[in-house]
């Protein structure tokens, strides 16, 4: 009888010990599993512009990434909207470009809802193997002209240029996304002309190291296109009759 009493009360004993086990594990996993929310929420408050250019194959690229651009535009966005507006890029539509001046790229493309085909979208070209910028382009259908759509336009030019550069206030930001739309629609070019032949613009704006030209071609959709410039870049599109202009 004292040997069954002896064996009950191991078996009690043994049972909430057991349980404080499983607890403890529990916290730790779930600690683990909040911890990459609280780096990528770090990482998006340190990146705050997009900046600096690296030569890479005989090619001018942002040396921010693909990853950089989205944490950054999604934090203005946030602050003027309390919610986040880009996906993760492994969510954009992407492939191996395989015609153009970006022949063998990778093309991403981002649309916040993939049912709406008129929505304005994100275009960004970087090489296959890393996501370093060759050019980002901010694309508007205008075939499907739309008020509504084309406010969207203009708010997608306002948060990119915002990241960009972000040394300029909101009003210089808007004037200036609003001239380059107006050249785009005062300067459009014919079809064999398009976005991907080897055409220039009719105007190049720069600060630093980034520019931005406006490009619109017949069948195609109207872009705000931005890349990284160098005095070499800028010199090569003045060659080609571009308008250049510093702001």
């Amino acid at each position: 009888m004292i040997r069954k009493i002896f064996i009950l009360c191991l078996m009690l004993c043994f049972v909430p010990l057991s349980a404080c086990g499983k607890t403890e594990k529990t916290i730790t996993l779930e600690r683990e599993a909040e911890l990459p929310v609280k780096l990528n929420e770090e990482r998006k408050d340190n990146t705050t512009k997009i900046s600096g250019v690296v030569q890479k194959d005989s090619g001018v690229y942002f040396a921010n990434t693909l990853d950089d651009f989205i944490d950054c535009y999604n934090k203005y966005y946030y602050r003027d909207n309390e919610e986040i507006y880009i996906k993760p890029y492994s969510e954009w539509y992407s492939y191996v470009q395989d015609f153009g001046r970006y022949k063998g790229d990778m093309h991403y493309e981002f649309t916040a809802d993939k049912k709406i085909w008129t929505l304005p979208t994100i275009t960004v070209y970087t090489p296959q193997d890393e996501t370093i910028m060759k050019e980002l382009t901010v694309d508007f259908d205008d075939h499907s002209y739309t008020e509504k759509m084309y406010k969207k336009y203009e708010k997608m030019c306002f948060y990119t240029m915002k990241v960009f550069f972000a040394d300029m206030d909101e009003k210089e930001l808007t004037k200036l996304y609003k001239k380059l739309n107006e050249k785009a629609y005062d300067n459009i070019f014919q079809n064999e002309q398009g976005f991907h032949s080897d055409n220039p613009p009719s105007d190049l704006y720069y600060r630093n190291e980034a520019g931005v030209y406006p490009y619109f071609a017949y069948g195609e959709s109207v872009r705000m296109c931005i890349i990284p410039v160098t005095k070499k870049v800028i010199k090569a599109y003045k060659k080609k009759g571009v308008k250049i202009h510093k702001f």
